[in-house]
């Protein structure tokens, strides 16, 4: 038998919300289309023959409103990017603000992509007399909200909570994401350079920036789940901004090193420049697999093994153009990064994997094309300077999958290298099957491969390589490093304000 529902006061309350989100989205959709809706000033409407603006204020956001190009209303999406989706209801209806063209800014994402809540606030109704006045009249606006970071609505007889989707923008994104991994890592000496640092969104002071490092044959898109979960930790927007680093994958993964450290000190000039956020100098770097290896290049001090370990004379001594020599200078010689206070190795190779050495390895790095200025650079270097050359860099340019053989010279010489003493490093380690030859593993990496013996935590979970660090039991670690971090890192911070107001009342003394 069917039950009966009795309307009543709730079911009217249900009614009008969901008549209200309904006109919102025809409003966003129809709007937009017609060019009556601008995301950034308001929305023009017609009464008795005259424009009215109906303006639309943005709560919350660290986006400027020059960046709200385009509304997107939030529909029933699925993808397998996300394992969680987190939404509720509420006032408003849930959308992804886009920007249509490219940013154009140093150092931030090329696209903005990002949630929004769209509520229409109504004042109350007006009278005169027995006369109640038309709605037009009445006290209207559009308020945008960010749910990353507001809760409530800004109304102060009767804040309500507003609905969220702070996961459909990740889902956005995703569905937009050209992934042409292969023909990076393929053609590794013709696409992006060095590699692009990126802030995912607008740089903000005082909060601690967590650099996240991708692996081989991948891309920024990788940390999706990680992102999602880290974004919708309580208080982890409060302390934590995120930044990602991309890079042509196939290139000898010293050349990205090198990249990294200079867009590193780049950006700390450009954010920075008087040297009065401290808390820069506590980044966090977060490296998957061979991305690991990258952000242990920026912490350790070289010295002359890394050189030694490919040439048998110095490296004044070698032949070839000063260009080139300051450019091996760059990758092969450096100090710590003093950006760098933390480190979490995730499924890091740091003695290799005999993945790279296998039929598909060595098929993987023969395909790694590079230019031809740099196949005549590497030729002309190996005819002037007979001899001097190791086999691992005579032969050819040594690809990042060569260079993650577990015999490599260079691998080994990178194990050996002394870390900073400020800098505290983590492992998160995967081992989902067991090998004959290497005991556990995760795949591709082998447990022992993965272990850092200057690890302070370590970490092991049931996870395949591709899918380490997208782990529950990842997450959680990082998530917990990161509590640790910022406890340490404001104390730090805290020392290092008292020792420079010291020095000021020294000097001021004398």
């Amino acid at each position: 038998m069917a039950t009966r529902h009795h309307d009543g006061p709730a079911c009217d309350t249900c009614r009008r919300r969901r008549l209200h989100k309904s006109a919102l989205i025809r409003l966003v959709v129809a709007g937009q289309r017609f060019c009556r809706l601008d995301p950034r000033s308001g929305l023009l409407v017609r009464r008795e023959g005259h424009e009215q603006k109906i303006p639309i204020t943005h709560e919350g956001f660290v986006w400027g409103t020059d960046r709200f190009e385009e509304l997107v209303p939030v529909g029933n999406y699925d993808t397998n990017g996300i394992r969680n989706l987190y939404r509720r209801g509420g006032v408003g209806i849930p959308l992804v603000v886009a920007s249509r063209a490219p940013l154009g800014e140093p150092f931030l994402v090329d696209q903005a992509v990002f949630p929004a809540t769209l509520q229409m606030h109504v004042g109350p109704e007006a009278e005169d007399g027995d006369c109640i006045s038309h709605p037009l009249e009445r006290e209207i606006r559009l308020e945008l909200y960010d749910p990353l970071r507001k809760d409530c609505t800004i109304a102060t007889e009767k804040p309500e909570k507003i609905s969220k989707d702070l996961s459909a923008a990740l889902a956005y994104r995703l569905r937009n994401d050209s992934q042409n991994i292969l023909e990076d890592f393929v053609r590794s000496g013709s696409t992006r350079g060095e590699g692009r640092l990126r802030t995912l969104e607008p740089y903000q002071p005082g909060k601690v920036p967590v650099v996240l490092i991708h692996g081989l044959l991948s891309n920024p898109f990788t940390w999706v789940e990680m992102v999602n979960e880290l974004q919708n930790h309580p208080g982890f927007l409060d302390d934590f901004q995120i930044w990602a680093f991309e890079y042509p994958t196939g290139q000898p993964f010293l050349d990205s090193a090198a990249g990294l450290r200079r867009q590193l000190r780049a950006s700390r000039r450009l954010f920075d420049p008087d040297g009065k956020d401290p808390i820069l100098a506590e980044t966090v770097l977060i490296g998957h697999s061979m991305g690991g290896l990258l952000a242990k290049l920026q912490v350790t001090k070289s010295g002359d093994d890394l050189w030694r370990s490919v040439a048998r004379i110095p490296i004044e001594q070698v032949v070839v153009s000063e260009e080139i020599r300051q450019r091996a200078i760059e990758s092969f010689y450096f100090e710590p990064s003093p950006s760098v206070s933390r480190v979490i190795f995730m499924a890091t190779p740091h003695r290799g994997s005999a993945f790279a050495r296998s039929c598909i390895g060595r098929l993987g790095s023969s395909l790694v094309s590079e230019s031809g200025t740099r196949k005549r650079e590497h030729a002309q270097l190996i005819r002037d300077n007979p001899g001097v050359f190791r086999p691992e860099l005579e032969e050819r340019i040594p690809t990042s999958i060569d260079l993650l053989e577990p015999n490599s010279l260079l691998l080994k010489a990178i194990s050996r290298v002394p870390a900073s003493s400020r800098v505290r490093m983590h492992s998160v380690i995967g081992s989902r099957c067991c090998t004959l030859l290497e005991g556990r593993s995760d795949g591709v990496v082998p447990v022992s491969s993965a272990k850092e013996s200057r690890a302070i935590t370590e970490r092991i979970v049931k996870a395949t390589h591709t899918q380490v660090n997208k782990h529950p039991d990842a997450i959680r670690e990082v998530i917990a490093i990161l509590n640790l971090h910022l406890q340490e890192s404001c104390q730090a911070c805290a020392e290092s304000s008292n020792e420079t107001d010291a020095l000021l009342n020294e000097s001021l003394s004398l």
